[in-house]
């Protein structure tokens, strides 16, 4: 298995596979400022950046909740939608809201959690 090695450029990461290719490419002829594995390098899609002076591969566990959360309030805005009919129905009188008391209580808990993950 082959290494990856990245250096700092400013506020970029370089990245190469091959040190001499590197001093060639792009004039680096100083040490990698880090070095990884390629299995860690594709693990974390390629991104690489610079964060607090510090090169980081992947994801921030921030950015890792952030998007589960993104996830989390798809799946909830889609149970939303599903049930929409409910207002529908009740508006129209075709139904009361002693009918749906469980569903609509169950869609007042999806809005809370979506409002909960929204704020984190």
């Amino acid at each position: 298995m082959e290494n990856v090695y990245l250096w700092k450029a400013g506020d970029k990461v370089i990245h190469h596979t091959d040190i001499e290719a590197a001093a060639q490419l792009d004039g680096l002829v100083r040490q990698p400022d880090k070095t990884v594995s390629e299995a860690e390098f594709e693990a974390a899609n390629g991104l690489v950046r610079i964060i607090e002076g510090e090169i980081v591969l992947g994801q921030t566990d921030d950015e890792k909740v952030a998007e589960e959360n993104e996830v989390k309030i798809a799946v909830l805005k889609r149970k939303l939608a599903d049930t929409d009919y409910i207002s529908a129905k009740i508006a129209e009188g075709s139904a009361t809201i002693e009918d749906y008391a469980e569903e609509i209580a169950q869609r007042q808990a999806w809005r809370r959690e979506i409002n909960g993950l929204a704020a984190t």
